[in-house]
């Protein structure tokens, strides 16, 4: 009897010992994982004037900004994005793509996103037909309508030829008010702001005579009256799709280059 009971302590003592390792190491692993975090953080760049929304937070930016959030781990969360107005949204960049008003992502570690908005008149988000720009020199600008392809206009004035191969006769309307101060001022001295630019190539208004009224021959304008009349521009075909009216603004310090659009 002796020997038996020493035996079954044996036994029974080998069988218990490995079981409770066991459920040590269980209860050490539902520990750790019940501490685990369960949000990270999500830091938000803005570049420009706007406002972000996620989920309760938002915050709004006016020129260069950054918010860290946190959010849950895992878990798809959306970011909107609303550009302040007149102004657009252009690009994300890190845990966001593309330039649509919102960004759906999901987080299982720290992570980051971007945002740009661009302001009116900048090359990326033209100034609209219609509105009226005040330039540097005091003009005021404002594009009516614009004909991007408009040889048969062109050719029919004083029997044109018709533009070289690869190139077509565009043809702006445009209302322009001279600045409100004594005297007078010619116009054709300041048609330099209707210099238009495709990437670095610029397009003059005097390579083709445009249907009348031409600005171009306009000459003085008294203080503060305004004119309404076409100007004529020879460009590559290729470019009648960003083909835009640049100039400058004065903006206090500094002039600041704006685009006007012609689509």
């Amino acid at each position: 009897m002796k020997k038996f009971g020493r035996s079954f302590r044996v036994l029974l003592t080998a069988g218990f010992l490995p079981g409770l390792a066991l459920v040590a190491l269980v209860g050490a692993a539902s520990a750790s994982a019940a501490h685990a975090p369960r949000t990270v953080a999500l830091t938000v760049s803005v570049k420009g004037s706007g406002t972000l929304h996620l989920a309760d937070h938002s915050f709004t930016c006016r020129r260069v900004c950054s918010e860290t959030f946190q959010v849950p781990r895992g878990r798809r969360i959306v970011v909107r994005a609303s550009a302040a107005a007149g102004w657009k949204l252009t690009a994300w960049s890190g845990a966001c793509k593309g330039s649509a008003a919102s960004c759906s992502l999901r987080l299982k570690r720290p992570g980051s996103a971007a945002v740009r908005f661009v302001p009116p008149g900048n090359r990326l988000n033209p100034y609209p037909i219609g509105t009226a720009v005040v330039t540097s020199q005091g003009w005021t600008v404002k594009v009516n309508s614009a004909t991007l392809n408009a040889d048969s206009e062109v050719e029919a004035v004083h029997d044109q030829p018709p533009p070289p191969a690869g190139e077509q006769y565009t043809v702006v309307n445009l209302t322009m008010t001279a600045p409100v101060d004594a005297g007078s001022y010619d116009l054709t001295d300041f048609l330099f702001f209707e210099q238009q630019m495709q990437g670095n190539f610029k397009y003059a208004p005097d390579a083709c005579e445009p249907p009348q009224p031409d600005l171009g021959t306009v000459g003085q304008v008294s203080s503060g009256t305004s004119v309404t009349g076409n100007l004529c521009y020879e460009i590559a075909t290729n470019d009648a799709a960003t083909f835009m009216l640049t100039g400058f603004v004065e903006t206090g310090a500094n002039d600041r280059l704006v685009w006007l659009a012609l689509h």
